[in-house]
């Protein structure tokens, strides 16, 4: 967790655009329209968009609030784990490629 005093991490914002950038692709918007997730992960872009709005405004800001320092703490674990989700759907995108190919 951050400590009070500390500053917003411009890694976060990083994150952020690592997962808009990389895995809101034409091919995974294609193949999560064909299996049924494309409305979900509509939202989770919407909602990784308003995350970036947000930390765009706080960055660099010191943090005094200590609760505010756990919410962005917090904030940045579940960026790792949306990522981590991300990834995974890659993967199993990439595999139903292959494996519709063979």
């Amino acid at each position: 967790m951050w400590l009070v005093g500390s500053v917003v991490d411009a890694a976060i914002g990083c994150l952020v655009q690592s997962i808009l950038g990389s895995f809101f692709t034409e091919q995974m918007e294609a193949w999560t329209h064909e299996i049924g997730l494309a409305e979900d992960i509509k939202k989770l872009e919407f909602e990784m968009m308003a995350v970036e709005r947000v930390l765009a405004a706080a960055e660099g800001r010191s943090i005094d609030s200590k609760p505010l320092a756990e919410s962005l703490g917090s904030l940045r674990e579940l960026l790792y784990d949306a990522e981590d989700v991300m990834e995974e759907l890659d993967y199993h995108r990439l595999k139903h490629q292959i494996e519709k190919g063979s």
